[in-house]
């Protein structure tokens, strides 16, 4: 049975008694049809997920459950031109716990005018969606970070194992790397022999590398 999600940051995990914000309770009542009394969980995005109850404009709470991250996996991902494209992405990465989540430019990205607070927006959907108990640590960078992120995904590199312990990757642009940026990668590994999409190259490498 689905039991939804709100995303509530910044609550004491010691209340048994959580406020709703108006938008919150449009949603969850006009939008899901959560009626008094229906189970409701709320996640702090920090570890914690609030088991209760809805009542009145309140979750009522009845146990407090805290959870490990699966990962400690960081990703570099670029802007993608296509907004919907970018937001599954954005999504899907989310709904996998990623750990650490870079957003930036490359050489081939596409100038694109995305704000901040959509992608926050499209990251707490996900969090509500899924029931995640994470809030991703998020980073916004002109470049890539070659100290931080040694390995990339490209078509010209080795094939990748299940086995292969990889704690940082980059996914590439629309318009592939670089050969300035490959050569800057010290690891360079492939998931197919075809070109995939940013997004799909992504969730693929990160469900590999979980």
């Amino acid at each position: 049975m689905f039991i939804p999600t709100v995303y509530t940051p910044g609550v004491d995990i010691k209340d048994n008694k959580i406020q709703l914000s108006e938008s919150k309770l449009h949603h969850i009542k006009n939008v899901l049809r959560i009626r008094e009394n229906n189970e409701i969980n709320v996640s702090n995005g920090k570890g914690h997920i609030m088991f209760g109850k809805l009542k009145e404009d309140f979750v009522l709470i009845d146990n407090v459950k805290e959870f490990q991250k699966p990962n400690n996996i960081k990703v570099f991902i670029p802007f993608l031109r296509e907004k919907n494209r970018f937001r599954y992405l954005i999504e899907k990465l989310v709904e996998l716990n990623v750990s650490d989540l870079h957003i930036g430019e490359t050489h081939n990205t596409q100038k694109i005018n995305i704000k901040s607070e959509k992608i926050d927006s499209w990251i707490v959907s996900a969090i509500e969606q899924s029931g995640s108990p994470f809030y991703p640590n998020i980073i916004y960078s002109k470049y890539v970070d070659f100290d931080l992120f040694d390995t990339c995904f490209d078509i010209s590199g080795e094939q990748i194992t299940n086995n292969k312990k990889i704690t940082n990757f980059a996914i590439g642009p629309e318009g592939g790397w670089s050969k300035e940026e490959l050569k800057n990668f010290k690891f360079k590994f492939m998931l197919t022999e075809f070109n995939l999409r940013s997004e799909t190259a992504a969730v693929t490498a990160l469900s590999l590398t979980m």
